[in-house]
């Protein structure tokens, strides 16, 4: 068998009827020549006219020996005719259609030049003078026993009767084999070596990483906006628990449903539990926005201070927890001005049952009183989540498609999640790059993965977050103020070329294009973690950590 390049006919080709004469001619060539026989298909090639302009051809097959030369074939299968008054090459395929086709030799001669020029320019090339011929092959066609032209002589075609007798001792006749012209010398194995670099040299160009989290940080934000119509539909629900998975939009329905409130000349508070997501919802919504935005215990601690109330220290027990959830009531009792006519809670999974008397004090009963309240729906951490105040009505709402995700993070993140079906509808994206090192490697590895995200993969620093388990693991792996090359800060407002290092806990509620996830024992311990971590990227994930940790989150019991 020849040695094929390809080694077999891509599916297009197979799938082609305009190439079923191309396919019985790689056919007859694999099966029946040995292996001194080279065969190249479909190769095309870029030239230059005198003038420098380029021209761009394709020779159907180059057919090489080391101990000859090379041969540049052109393929016309059906009946093949010449017109010599108007330069027409026609061909009529087995229903009786004609086709205009170029003129074979001339594709032929060109291609075997073109290719005589580009050896000389090939690095694996030693120059010398070669056996370089050029012929067509229509294997539908029987021969008129003559030349059919002065620049056309009969021995340039295989005709049927060749090509289904003695295909190989036409190529050898058409070769001149085995005899030499004066000066000529064989291809040789490093003049094929060289054909085989010209001709079949494999490649492979990488696309940068940041591209395509790019692309598909694309397609995750243009799905947002088509999520605000479920605000539209509730705009008559006063009051609404509205739960759903990572990645559902909770954060940003509740941004939106505080601006509309607001902007409806209603006296608007938004309130989580995580102090960086409060920061960050300020700094999305605007300071013209109209809505108060502020972190559970700071609303406790303004109101309680703005009603002349005493607030006790955070660090005296239970002073945060107990003490500050009443005195918010008192506060609101004291001075009913204080008090809202929307109030929109995020994260309200974080919120433990005995806070919500004082949620719903805050409310002014006089007025719209419109209370949402946006949580996760994981029962397989968030359990308490069902012990939302139940005495003030509010309508249970699911959000069933995760819009912040790619599929695979999704799916990633979805193994630790336990709850109503939630159906991903963002790209597919990049796998999930799952990166096993020793403990005692963790620390340079994720040194090494942030320069190649930074680097070689183009993401810039600050649309990466890197999250730990604990504040000690974050000490212990970044003591100083940069890691891979890159100033780092908590988070908080994105800074050009800043990555973001902190704890899971406090990036909870918020996002990036791309995480990097320290997978340790600390995170394991805490089954919320994982699921929080998991879910942060946007576009691109990855996880750093031993076998055994890898093993644990990637296959949660």
């Amino acid at each position: 068998m020849a040695v094929m390049w390809p080694r077999a006919l891509p599916d297009e080709v197979l799938r082609n009827e305009l190439r079923a004469a191309e396919r019985k001619v790689y056919q007859r060539l694999r099966d029946e020549l040995d292996d001194s026989w080279t065969v190249f298909y479909s190769r095309p090639w870029l030239g230059l006219t005198p003038t420098g302009q380029e021209i761009d051809g394709e020779c159907d097959f180059v057919v090489a020996r080391a101990d000859s030369g090379f041969l540049a074939l052109e393929v016309k299968g059906g009946a093949v005719s010449f017109d010599p008054m108007s330069e027409t090459w026609l061909s009529k395929d087995r229903w009786g259609i004609r086709h205009k086709i170029k003129n074979p030799v001339a594709q032929a001669m060109s291609s075997k030049y073109q290719l005589l020029k580009k050896l000389k320019d090939c690095r694996a090339w030693t120059p010398h003078r070669i056996r370089a011929q050029h012929g067509v092959i229509l294997p539908d066609c029987q021969g008129v026993g003559s030349d059919l032209g002065a620049a056309m002589p009969q021995k340039l075609f295989c005709f049927l009767k060749d090509f289904e007798g003695s295909l190989e001792s036409w190529l050898k006749a058409r070769l001149g084999m085995p005899s030499f012209e004066e000066g000529e010398e064989p291809l040789g194995r490093q003049g094929l070596a060289a054909l085989e670099e010209l001709l079949a040299r494999p490649f492979s160009l990488r696309t940068p990483l940041a591209h395509l989290v790019a692309e598909d940080d694309a397609a995750i934000q243009s799905l947002t906006p088509g999520q605000f119509r479920i605000l539209t539909q509730l705009e008559e629900v006063p009051k609404a628990a509205v739960s759903g998975g990572a990645g559902t939009g909770k954060t940003l329905l509740a941004m939106e449903k505080a601006r509309r409130c607001a902007a409806a000349g209603m006296r608007t508070l938004l309130t989580c539990f995580n102090r960086p997501l409060a920061e960050h919802v300020a700094r999305t919504l605007g300071p013209d926005s109209g809505v108060d935005v502020m972190t559970f215990h700071a609303l406790c601690r303004r109101k309680a201070e703005a009603a002349g109330l005493t607030v006790p220290a955070p660090a005296e027990p239970d002073a945060m927890d107990e003490r500050w959830p009443e005195l918010l009531m008192h506060a609101m009792e004291a001075r009913r001005e204080l008090r809202y006519d929307a109030v929109v809670v995020d994260e309200g999974q974080d919120f433990r049952p005995h806070w919500w008397p004082a949620v719903d004090s805050v409310l002014d009963s006089t007025g719209s009183a419109l209370l949402y309240v946006f949580l996760d729906g994981n029962q397989r951490i968030y359990k308490e989540a069902a012990s939302l105040p139940r005495d003030v009505g509010l309508i249970p709402i699911r959000l069933g498609e995760n819009l912040r995700n790619t599929k695979r993070i999704h799916d990633a993140a979805g193994r630790h999640y336990a709850g109503h079906p939630i159906l991903p509808i963002g790209p597919e994206g990049v796998l999930v790059d799952w990166r096993e090192v020793s403990p005692a490697e963790l620390k340079q590895a994720l040194d090494a993965c942030v320069a190649r995200c930074v680097g070689q993969e183009s993401i810039p620093a600050e649309h990466i977050a890197v999250l730990f388990a604990r504040e000690q693991e974050r000490k212990v792996m970044v003591p100083g103020e940069q890691l891979g090359g890159r100033p780092i800060a908590p988070c908080g407002p994105l800074r050009k070329g800043v990555l973001t290092v902190d704890t899971i806990r406090r990036f909870k509620g918020l996002e990036r294009p791309v995480v990097i996830v320290v997978a340790d024992q600390s995170l394991l311990a805490d089954k919320e973690l994982a699921y929080v971590a998991l879910s942060r990227a946007r576009s691109h994930l990855i996880v750093i950590g031993s076998k055994e940790c890898l093993a644990r989150i990637r296959e949660p019991e």
